[in-house]
């Protein structure tokens, strides 16, 4: 007797241990979560009410025709009236408040109190959850607290799985009696007698199995968690833990992440029929399955109803209502995160930039630079794009950034925006092609050429030092006789840069990547000078931030700061901004980059946007592997990549391709025009681009180009 009280003793101690190591320490009610940027609203901001009914619905606000409720709206003619939940800003805690939002020709015309009328000069939106993860597992769930569960949740999951829950202690003798009968009757297993303690053990801890053993183990978990945890904290755990649904090799767990999938909502803003469907279905997934089994899901669902209605939770004309209402699911089943390829980054720069000690927090609050507006537009872009191609196994990676400050707003990668597979826009490494151009261009203006410089563009046979001859050609295999080095880089010859390159230029190449840490290689071969580097469209992105911001290089990062539970930040990332390129070298690349827009490789542009100043440039890899496009406008920065994963041809060039999904994008999103800084050390010209001499504003072909003042071109060009 005693060894087996000692052996009972040691393996209840095993089984508590099982649960220490799964339920202790607020693993249910603290996830860690990632949110967007806080939307700050005010008069004359371009926004429509189309924009801000999107961004309300991302953040579970339920349309409503009565007076709003805490995270509801209702539409007031030309205006909207929402009522936001309280939220704590880290600098302000913002308490709930209903305000009535005015619009006037897509912009913000005013702002209102709708308790008092008073005009609002600015309000804080709170911020879009973009996931809840932990760091220690990378699980990304949507986990409630004991406080946000809604009371109707409880009440009809209690009413069809288990009506005498408060009442045992984790086990039920009359349910397992009452199963036995039932199944002896039938001849077979039709009814389960577990509590639903005994059901959160077997989740949480117990394989499917069905065996005396794991039932064994089932029933005491279920009298070790009664005995420790309050019924609450397991309702809790049991909502948050429950496998609901299957979206391709992932299982949706918890109800929170299953009402968003399905309906797009959050719990506590469900109808009664949309609440008994996730209610029914934990009977069997697979078996009520609303996509799958409709009919069966249905008749399930109104099951639920009738108990609900006869259990008191529903009145007669809800139960009437709810049993005529069509399912009302979404038509195809969402990725479980909607932004994957952006949190995924978020969670590689967690961990590159904060502590495991610090990361192991529960409950921390991880704000990012993620613009909800932007990546809709992205996706809308995106699509447009490559409906055009007809290319079906065509892939995407997009990066959107703010290259001042680094922000990264934006981020696809896969042309299925929500899909969680291969993130092609940080992990794909594809050849740049021309894209290498306009940090070539800088190196050759550093080594006091400009861009009227005299090239030719003729053949040219290198030896490299493996015997190999590299014989290098322009992309329409023509030669152009001489020209000047603007109207070379504009229409991405390749011949002259490589004429120029094999002196300094390779050399001062190297370095300047080396500068910006993506010279991927230790040894540098001519090939280099046309693009053969391989490079992620997150690392382009990059490159181009230096040349966009006037040579100063930030970090792109999508985190702006990390807060614990009780909001304290973190150790901020050091926002770096500091000076690796000369000022007035790059504003002549940039230059030149217009110029691509203007009359080179990328003039679609002037056609699409007339009027509009952007820098730009193309990329094509051999064979018509890769297409990139990498523009920008006053602060946005977007690179776009295009390609096979097998890395067969696609058939399309920088400006047939990638162009065309850039310019998709930036018309949906709008921009102002990229706006080129004063710099007293240059001095502006007119110059005709064919041969790099002085003309006058009025000839036909001159163009307007930026000269240190100690290389100013002095021969003259006949004007045409």
């Amino acid at each position: 007797m005693l060894v087996l009280v000692v052996g009972l003793g040691v393996y209840l101690g095993y089984l508590n241990h099982l649960i220490n190591s799964r339920f202790v320490g607020d693993t249910w009610a603290l996830p860690s979560r990632v949110f967007a940027r806080a939307a700050e609203l005010y008069p004359g901001l371009p926004l429509s009410a189309e924009q801000l009914i999107y961004e309300l619905e991302l953040s579970s606000f339920l349309a409503v025709f009565a007076e709003p409720m805490p995270g509801q709206y209702r539409q007031l003619g030309e205006s909207l009236e929402l009522h936001t939940r309280p939220f704590d800003f880290g600098d302000q805690l913002q308490p709930a408040k209903t305000i009535q939002v005015f619009f006037e020709r897509g912009r913000i015309s005013a702002i209102t109190d709708s308790r008092n009328g008073a005009d609002l000069q600015l309000f804080r939106l709170p911020p879009v959850i973009l996931g809840s993860y932990y760091p220690d597992n990378d699980e990304d769930r949507l986990l409630l607290s004991e406080a946000e569960v809604p009371q109707s949740l409880i009440d009809a999951l209690i009413a069809v799985e288990d009506r005498g829950f408060y009442d045992h202690s984790g086990l039920s003798p009359m349910a397992i009696a009452r199963a036995m009968m039932a199944n002896i009757k039938a001849g077979k297993a039709v009814q389960g007698g577990s509590t639903l303690t005994q059901q959160l053990a077997k989740n949480l801890f117990l394989t499917p199995e069905k065996s005396l053993l794991r039932k064994f183990n089932e029933a005491f978990m279920a009298l070790i968690l009664e005995l420790r945890f309050s019924k609450r904290a397991i309702i809790t755990a049991y909502i948050n833990e429950v496998f609901l649904l299957q979206q391709k090799r992932i299982a949706i767990h918890g109800f929170a992440q299953a009402s968003r999938m399905l309906f797009k909502r959050s719990v506590d803003s469900l109808q009664p029929q949309q609440l008994a469907l996730l209610v029914g279905m934990v009977k069997g997934p697979s078996r009520y399955n609303p996509f799958a089994a409709p009919q069966r899901a249905l008749e399930r669902r109104n099951l639920v109803l009738k108990i609900m209605y006869q259990q008191g939770l529903l009145t007669e004309d809800e139960y009437a209502s709810a049993v005529e209402a069509a399912l009302g699911i979404v038509k195809r089943l969402p990725g479980v995160n909607p932004f994957p390829a952006y949190l995924d980054l978020v969670k590689r720069q967690l961990q590159s930039s904060y502590s495991s000690d610090e990361l192991a927090q529960r409950g921390l609050r991880v704000f990012t630079a993620f613009d909800p507006l932007l990546q809709r537009n992205l996706e809308l872009g995106l699509a447009r794009g490559l409906q055009g191609f007809n290319q079906p196994e065509l892939q995407a990676a997009v990066v959107i950034a703010d290259y001042l400050n680094g922000d990264i707003q934006a981020l696809v990668g896969d042309r299925i925006t929500d899909y969680p597979g291969f993130n092609r826009a940080l992990m794909a490494q594809r050849p740049i092609g021309s894209l290498i151009k306009p940090l070539l261009l800088y190196g050759l203006l550093e080594e006091n050429l400009t861009l009227a410089s005299k090239i030719k563009d003729e053949p040219i046979r290198i030896q490299q030092s493996n015997g190999n001859v590299w014989e290098p050609g322009n992309y329409d295999r023509k030669l152009h006789g001489e020209m000047s080095l603007y109207q070379a880089f504009i229409h991405s010859y390749n011949l002259p840069f490589v004429q120029l390159g094999i002196g300094k230029g390779l050399e001062s190449l190297a370095d300047n990547l080396a500068k910006i840490k993506l010279l991927k290689h230790e040894v540098v071969y001519p090939s280099m000078l046309l693009g053969t580097t391989s490079m992620s469209a997150y690392e382009v992105s990059q490159m181009y931030q230096v040349i966009a911001n006037n040579g100063y290089f930030t970090p792109l990062t999508t985190i702006r700061s990390v807060a614990d539970q009780d909001n304290h930040t973190l150790a901020r990332i050091p926002l770096e901004s500091h000076k690796l390129f000369d000022q007035a070298s790059m504003i002549q690349v940039q230059r030149a980059m217009i110029g691509v827009g203007e009359k080179g490789t990328a003039r679609y542009l002037n056609q699409r946007f007339a009027g509009r100043t952007l820098a730009a440039k193309t990329g094509t890899t051999n064979e018509l592997r890769d297409s990139w496009f990498a523009g920008f406008s006053q602060r946005l920065l977007a690179v776009v990549w295009l390609g096979r994963d097998d890395n067969s041809s696609i058939n399309l060039t920088g400006s047939s391709g990638a162009l065309r999904v850039w310019s998709e994008i930036m018309d949906l999103q709008g921009f102002e025009s990229f706006k080129l800084s004063r710099d007293d050390n240059l001095a502006w010209r007119h110059i005709n681009p064919e041969d790099g001499g002085i003309s006058r504003e009025s000839c036909t072909n001159s163009v307007l180009l930026p000269f240190p003042k100690d290389r100013i071109p002095t021969t003259r060009s006949r004007c045409q």
